[in-house]
């Protein structure tokens, strides 16, 4: 990483943050917000697995396995939001 570079890339996940949490706080609840928050989770968990982890230059099965980890958290988030009240319903023990 070059010098310089990692404080732009933090500058970056904050301001990607207070977005995300200003959405959450003014945004109407719906399919849109939703997706939206997906997305930037997902952009902030690769930027932190390439600029950070510096996963780009790894063995590929470990990056593979990170990116889809990655992939996996947005995607759970859209399913609770669609599903989530069958979701609740299955894993509730009563």
């Amino acid at each position: 990483m070059k010098p310089g570079s990692a404080e732009k890339t933090w500058l970056a996940l904050i301001a990607l943050t207070l977005v995300g949490a200003w959405l959450a706080e003014t945004g109407e609840a719906g399919t849109p917000l939703m997706l939206t928050v997906a997305v930037l989770i997902g952009v902030k968990g690769r930027t932190v697995i390439d600029r950070y982890m510096e996963m780009r230059e790894a063995n590929p099965r470990i990056r593979r396995v990170l990116y889809a980890f990655n992939l996996a958290i947005p995607l759970m988030v859209i399913a609770s939001h669609w599903f989530g009240d069958a979701i609740a319903r299955l894993t509730s023990i009563a």
